[in-house]
């Protein structure tokens, strides 16, 4: 922004008066654009596919109690709108034990089976939501047994998420 100033001798002067970029923090509303790629650079989702970008106000992650979302508040504090920061998340150790085997005649693969006949019934790939609220991936299924991995999806891995901040909306006090 130029503001004419008068300088000695009745001389308007032009001086340049620059304001500190609006950055990111506790309280406001920001929107990113997000990309997500597997440790090989393989892009495997983004904010782009979903045609939605993510809204959150700057603080929420200590109430939301999720590590990645808690990771995404933290690292857009301090950034002004056009900023790009990457954030590495590990999806921790993968537990053999969260791997089993299951025989189809057992009352949760028959709840199971139930819930998800609409889709083709229990097949490879598929990712389902057991009766205690956790969330299983079919690993294999036979005519005897179908084995599931209880293991967060994420189990052994790492993602590169790329943060841009689009949008700083700061609520009036």
């Amino acid at each position: 922004m130029l503001q004419g100033q008068e300088a000695g001798g009745g001389a308007t002067a032009a001086a340049t008066v620059r304001s500190a970029p609006l950055v990111a923090v506790e309280g406001d509303i920001v929107t990113l654009n997000w990309k997500c790629f597997s440790e090989e650079g393989e892009l495997l989702e983004s904010s782009d596919q979903s045609e939605d970008p993510t809204t959150f106000e700057v603080g929420a992650g200590d109430i939301v109690g999720n590590r990645l979302f808690e990771a995404f508040d933290e690292a857009v504090r301090g950034l002004a709108v056009g900023d790009i920061t990457e954030l590495k998340a590990e999806g921790g150790e993968w537990k053999p034990e969260l791997l089993f085997m299951v025989p189809r005649e057992h009352e949760e693969i028959q709840r199971l089976e139930g819930r998800y006949k609409n889709m083709g019934g229990l097949k490879e790939g598929l990712v389902i939501q057991l009766s205690n609220g956790g969330m299983a991936l079919v690993v294999k299924e036979d005519e005897a047994s179908v084995t599931l991995d209880a293991n967060n999806m994420l189990a052994g891995k790492s993602l590169l998420f790329q943060l841009e901040l689009v949008a700083i909306d700061r609520p009036s006090s």
